[in-house]
C-alpha cells in the first residue's frame, strides 16, 4: 500500500491502484481521474491507500506518496495530469478543454500534501 495520512475513507469496493487519482462517481464508486474532461475530474478527488476502496482507503486530504513523483519545486502547486490518468503533475493543462485545478503541493520527492481545490477553470 501506499503511504498516506489524513482524511480517509473506506467504502465501495473499487479496485485501486496506490498512489493514484480518484473521481467518486454518481453510483458512489471510484474512478481514475485525469484533467481532459470535466466529468473526469471536477467531483471529490481521493486518492488511493493501496488497491481496493474499502479494504485500504481512500485519502480525501493529507500527506500521500505519489504513483510516481511529478517533479515540482518544493511548495509548488501540482495538478491533475491531462495525459496520464491518475496522475500528479508539475505543470498545469495547457490543451484546449482542459481542466485546471490544483489539487496540493509538492513538500518532497514522492511526497504530496494532497488537497484539491473546490475551484477549477476550464482552458479556453
Amino acid at each position: 500500500t501506499a503511504n498516506a495520512e489524513g482524511d480517509i475513507v473506506k467504502f465501495s469496493n473499487s479496485s485501486t491502484t496506490a498512489g493514484k487519482i480518484y473521481m467518486l462517481r454518481y453510483d458512489a464508486t471510484w474512478q481514475e481521474a485525469q484533467a481532459d474532461n470535466v466529468t473526469h475530474c471536477t467531483g471529490s478527488l481521493a486518492v488511493a491507500v493501496g488497491t481496493n476502496s474499502t479494504t485500504d482507503g481512500m485519502c480525501l486530504r493529507g500527506f500521500v506518496n505519489p504513483f510516481t513523483d511529478p517533479g515540482a519545486s518544493i511548495g509548488n502547486p501540482v495538478y491533475l495530469s491531462d495525459t496520464s490518468q491518475g496522475r500528479f503533475q508539475a505543470t498545469a493543462p495547457d490543451s484546449t478543454g482542459d481542466i485546471v485545478r490544483i489539487i496540493g503541493y509538492q513538500y518532497g520527492t514522492d511526497l504530496i500534501y494532497f488537497n484539491p481545490s473546490n475551484d477549477f477553470i476550464v482552458h479556453a
